[in-house]
């Protein structure tokens, strides 16, 4: 990757529908040539996939938690099933499994505490084998959200 690719990748991250033409402006290559260089981005798989970024506040799930859990048991096969519960449920924006005291940590967008409730009495009572325990913290405020990650060398 050099760095016309950086510039690229830079550009796509703040705007994904940015014409192609306006991208090989700024780098000085063709329209075609920066559509090759986009594919062979995604072909290996340094771009990922293209989405659209939706706003909470248009389809009312402004409650984002923060949910760490702990596990009874770190068997793979527990918590193989475990991780395809946590894809399929559809509350859950984002999970890692992590270090320290608790094995996992949620981000979950719900419309208010009613259906966060509903979400962790569902969590307990389908999953009351495997987790322990877990603690919720509120946001109270977003003060930074996005998935752009920097390409700078």
């Amino acid at each position: 990757m050099d760095d016309i690719d950086r510039t690229i990748l830079s550009m796509l991250q703040e705007n994904a529908d940015i014409p192609g033409k306006v991208i090989a402006d700024a780098v000085n290559l063709s329209t075609s040539a920066v559509e090759r260089r986009i594919g062979k981005l995604k072909q290996d798989g340094i771009i990922e996939k293209i989405v659209a970024v939706v706003s909470p506040k248009a389809i009312d799930r402004t409650l984002s938690v923060l949910v760490e859990l702990e596990i009874q048991n770190e068997h793979r096969h527990a918590l193989e099933q475990f991780q395809r519960w946590l894809d399929h449920a559809p509350e859950v924006q984002s999970c890692w499994y992590v270090t320290g005291d608790m094995d996992y940590v949620l981000l979950v967008a719900v419309r208010n505490l009613e259906e966060y409730n509903a979400f962790i009495e569902r969590l307990m009572g389908e999953q009351q084998a495997l987790v322990r325990k877990y603690k919720s913290l509120i946001a109270l405020k977003t003060v930074k959200h996005g998935l752009g990650l920097s390409v700078l060398e």
